[in-house]
């Protein structure tokens, strides 16, 4: 890719507090590899310390460290260090644990776990507010084991205060007490000066995400040598405890030197108009197209109609079938919740159209890759099936890394699937074959057909991309009232529109399935915005 003079600014500037304010397809990942390379070439970094890069979920890693390999070159590992948080806050928490009392033989979280122990407890997405808000606030800050259970106490939450007393009659953390936990270790200075001396930088991707622990973590660890990287109009995780407003803050009180990038190499003219009649409506910058020779045209803008989801997702297989002529293509179909992929689901399957669906345990390629690889010694050993698969699970996890806490959450989700395959009369040889094989297991994204929320997608590009649901109710999300919630649903479309590079289709469906039969659906209030930026109407 061609570089402009922002990105060479980036790359030149020495080790240091530096902010990069870079819109989504701007080539942020790709910058930030090529600043890691300037400046172990210059060398700023020497062996045996090293760069640190954390981001946020496993794909996005993957996507992050292949641009490490392609830019830093050969023995890149050896001189950069990728992870995400989750997998950094384990690590710490492993290794030092046992100073502030975590138990050494503590289970890292596991959404299977957790999701059992809340339906026994009888919560539910209806009624789980006052539940995640009590073990929220207990765990939002460094707070100590005593601290964590004298507010849940207080919120008088008998359900939380049951599921916390679960947990450590179990000896597991949940999600929330390995960022704690690491924050509180890393606060302590002997500890935090360990990882100092071992990594001389630390670059940070989506610093729009952080939460104030994690951003205190980014400090122990870098200090002064920290480069931000990120997008104040990509911040849709609130709900996860990101306070992009106060971390944005706090960097620029550090004084950092200021990059900010306004060109998009990711998408085509078309797409990006559509990504600015939405930015325009969100008082943001507008992107301009750094590369417009890369396109043999200026790509597509389809606004698909039908009457209801049925239809609509007959047209969409049928679209999808004729854009993936070409096997090299990625369709990324997105949508505000997974349920609106139902019927679209439902016709795939029927037509025989292979898809990665990111919210099944059984399609995430590298689980699944572990999964393929160790299913003949596990069957080798005999015994009966449910044997078998816990002798499965055993394989597998011997090959993960004990930090690698999103992964064993994600294997650990797999195999559960796999068990309620068994519990429906599969042998684990069948249920296996079940598993979805990705033709390209090591990518962040595989050619073919995927279907993913806008927040699974954050950080993902695809050659095309499908907005599912254009409705009220959908987008925005039908639990979001006030005008901060509805802000960030808005941001949560345009990272939606933002991950096409060729071609972008929004549909809206006139009539969406409920429990008592069909209902009309009102257009998403910024439905027009988009059809006002499309290249072809396909209404019927």
């Amino acid at each position: 890719m061609e570089t402009n003079a922002q990105q060479d600014r980036l790359t030149n500037l020495p080790i240091g507090n530096v902010l990069v304010i870079a819109p989504a397809g701007c080539g942020k990942t790709e910058a930030l590899a090529t600043r890691a390379y300037g400046v172990l070439a210059r060398g700023e970094v020497r062996a045996p310390r090293k760069i640190l890069a954390i981001t946020f979920s496993n794909k996005a890693k993957e996507n992050l460290a292949s641009r490490m390999r392609a830019v830093v070159g050969a023995g890149w590992h050896q001189r950069v260090s990728v992870t995400n948080f989750h997998g950094l806050a384990a690590r710490v928490v492993k290794a030092h644990g046992t100073v502030v009392g975590v138990p050494a033989d503590v289970s890292m979280p596991e959404d299977v776990w957790r999701n059992r122990e809340r339906r026994k407890l009888g919560i539910t997405f209806r009624n789980s507010d006052a539940f995640d808000a009590a073990l929220g606030t207990a765990k939002s800050g460094p707070f100590d084991d005593d601290e964590v259970m004298d507010s849940i106490v207080a919120s008088g939450h008998k359900a939380a205060i049951a599921y916390e007393l679960r947990l450590r009659e179990d000896r597991r953390l949940d999600h929330d007490d390995v960022i704690r936990h690491a924050a509180r270790l890393l606060a302590i200075p002997e500890i935090g000066g360990l990882y100092r001396a071992h990594f001389a930088m630390v670059m940070v991707d989506e610093v729009q995400d952080l939460s104030l622990m994690q951003y205190d973590m980014v400090r122990a660890v870098g200090g002064d040598t920290v480069t931000y990287a990120g997008d104040p109009a990509q911040g849709i995780y609130s709900f996860a405890g990101a306070d992009p407003v106060e971390v944005f803050k706090r960097i620029r009180d550090l004084d950092p030197e200021v990059v900010e990038f306004n060109r998009s190499y990711r998408s085509a003219p078309a797409v990006l108009g559509a990504v600015n009649a939405l930015a325009g409506h969100m008082g943001i910058t507008e992107l301009e197209c750094g590369d417009p020779d890369r396109w043999p045209d200026e790509g597509h803008v389809i606004s698909l109609e039908r009457n209801d989801t049925a239809q609509e997702a007959s047209a969409l297989v049928a679209l999808i079938g004729d854009i993936s002529k070409d096997p090299n293509l990625s369709i990324g179909v997105i949508g505000r919740r997974g349920s609106r992929f139902d019927a679209l689901r439902a016709e795939a399957e029927g037509m025989g159209v292979a898809f990665e669906d990111w919210s099944l345990p059984t399609h995430v390629p590298r689980v699944v890759e572990l999964i393929k690889r160790t299913v003949r010694e596990a069957v080798s050993g005999g015994g009966s099936e449910t044997a078998t698969l816990d002798r499965l699970e055993y394989l597998c996890r011997e090959l993960v890394e004990p930090a690698d806490a999103e992964t064993l959450n994600e294997l650990a989700g797999a195999c559960d699937a796999l068990r309620g395959a068994l519990a429906d009369g599969q042998s684990v040889t069948e249920a296996v074959a079940s598993c979805r094989s990705s033709p390209a297991p090591d990518a962040a994204v595989a050619p073919g057909l995927h279907l993913l929320t806008g927040h699974k997608g954050k950080g993902q590009e695809f050659d095309w991309v499908v907005v599912v649901g254009l409705e009220g109710g959908h987008i925005p999300d039908f639990r979001s009232e006030t005008e901060a919630e509805l802000a960030e649903e808005l941001r949560v479309l345009h990272v939606m529109v933002s991950r096409a590079r060729y071609g972008v289709v929004v549909t809206h469906s006139r009539k969406t399935p409920t429990k008592n039969g069909w209902r009309k659906a009102e257009p998403s209030p910024w439905l027009g915005l988009l059809r006002g930026a499309a290249t072809t109407f396909d209404h019927q």
